[in-house]
């Protein structure tokens, strides 16, 4: 998830959180006028409500946090720190808010402790959000990158310590903090310096992130979004005057969205990561099964597919052949034309035998320096053979001049095999021994040349058993 931090954000994606910020402006100021207007009361709202938010603000610190462990980065600390304060509150909020699990509340709550709870919620979330912010700025996180680390490690952890601690606070005893609603107004709330502290540090939290970022980078880009519900879900509610009116159930819904755009973020990126994770196992076993130099498949390839290939063989009673192809005096071109062009010359045999292979189940490996195998499932003695004529012909095509007096243009020496059903032969191995065979026995006429395992000539191959040989 490093690449999080670092992903840029794209014209889609400006488009899309211009919109729903768009939307966010537009909701608040469309319903700010009725924001006090009455609402019928739902009880399951503020269960249903606090649960989601405890949940979404809860994966986030979570993943938040991972993204710290990954990049050992202090802003996603910091913003997990957040996230899980929020978490916790919004917990505790559920468990005291009257009449939900009981008239009063839980836990010893009073009448102030839920709105206390509110207060603490909305001003804790900005502010810890803005301290993440501090610590990604040049002007204060240069050469104070270690200090940031530890205390962004230390404050991702004791965030929800702190939470527990301050609900306490509004909890113990009827609540030891002044009072800031009258019954069920929160007159004296929006009256209040919380309410101004509230508001401040949101707006400050959003200017901050747009400075400082310039929302060029994705997280950047949602987080402001974040703040942006945040600083309405506050301003709603303190609109609102009291519970369960328009701007209170408004505002719980932008409570929401802020709880939610972060962590879309982080799993749209974990599916990318996931897809991107997918791609790159697909591409390194490729490698692993690649010749480094000539891009054909090596001997590991070999060992499992053509067991696959012979077991396949053998179960359906069909045909397998192979081919060995060895670069004639390949050493004598090296030595004549040096080993840089010695590598393209080996490069263009395995383009040109490659462009003769037209099925997707034929395929070539390069056995070992300039020899190659090639394995035709599927393949009679005579398809084999034609198979061996049409890779010389395209070597031959090439026209691979050479200086050493040996011939005018690379040539190739071709060794051909072919199981059969009623063969006795234990794996590809003893297969592939046979076509070497027929290679020996093609060097040895010559060379550019083909030969067939236990044929007396090239045009009428005879399969024989491996007991025959002896």
């Amino acid at each position: 998830m490093s690449g999080l931090l670092e992903q840029q954000a794209t014209r889609r994606s400006f488009v899309i959180a211009g919109s729903v910020a768009a939307v966010l402006i537009l909701a608040s100021v469309l319903a700010a006028p009725f924001a006090s207007a009455p609402v019928a009361a739902v009880p399951p709202f503020l269960p249903i409500f606090a649960t989601a938010v405890v949940i979404l603000e809860g994966l986030t610190a979570y993943l938040l946090a991972t993204l710290f462990f990954a990049t050992r980065s202090p802003f996603p600390a910091l913003l997990a720190a957040a996230y899980a304060f929020v978490a916790v509150m919004a917990g505790i909020q559920l468990l005291i808010f009257p009449g939900v699990f009981s008239a009063t509340g839980l836990l010893g709550a009073g009448p102030q402790s839920a709105v206390w709870l509110w207060a603490l919620w909305h001003g804790g979330y900005p502010f810890l959000v803005l301290l993440g912010l501090i610590s990604i700025t040049p002007r204060y996180a240069t050469g104070r990158e270690e200090g940031w680390q530890l205390a962004a490690q230390l404050l991702m952890f004791a965030a929800p310590i702190t939470a527990v601690l301050l609900a306490y606070l509004a909890t113990a005893g009827g609540g030891l903090l002044p009072p800031l609603i009258d019954g069920v107004s929160y007159t004296t709330l929006s009256q209040s310096p919380v309410a101004t502290v509230i508001i401040t540090t949101n707006l400050l939290a959003l200017f901050w992130c747009v400075a400082v970022t310039r929302l060029r980078q994705l997280l950047s880009l949602w987080l402001a979004v974040a703040l942006l519900a945040s600083l309405a879900d506050a301003s709603l509610t303190l609109m609102g005057g009291a519970r369960f009116s328009l701007g209170w159930y408004l505002a719980r819904v932008l409570s929401l969205i802020s709880s939610s755009v972060v962590l879309a973020v982080l799993i749209w990126e974990i599916s990318v990561l996931y897809r991107q994770v997918a791609a790159a196992n697909v591409q390194l076993a490729d490698r692993v099964r690649r010749d480094g130099l000539t891009g054909a498949f090596n001997r590991v390839h070999l060992d499992e597919q053509g067991a696959i290939d012979f077991k396949l063989a053998k179960r359906s009673r069909n045909m397998l052949s192979v081919l060995m192809i060895d670069a004639d005096h390949f050493k004598a071109y090296n030595d004549s034309m040096g080993h840089l062009m010695g590598d393209r010359c080996l490069i263009a045999l395995v383009e040109a035998i490659n462009g003769v292979l037209r099925r997707p189940s034929d395929y070539l490996v390069r056995y070992g320096g300039e020899e190659f195998a090639v394995v035709l499932p599927k393949t009679d003695p005579q398809g084999a053979i034609h198979m061996a004529h049409a890779v010389r012909a395209a070597v031959a095509d090439r026209k691979l001049e050479r200086k050493d007096g040996f011939s005018p243009f690379v040539t190739i020496s071709v060794g051909v095999a072919t199981s059969t059903p009623n063969q006795d032969i234990p794996d590809l191995q003893a297969l592939i021994h046979q076509a070497d065979q027929a290679l020996y026995r093609a060097k040895a006429a010559g060379r550019d040349t083909l030969k067939v395992y236990g044929a007396p000539s090239d045009s009428k191959p005879a399969i024989i058993k491996i007991a025959d040989r002896n």
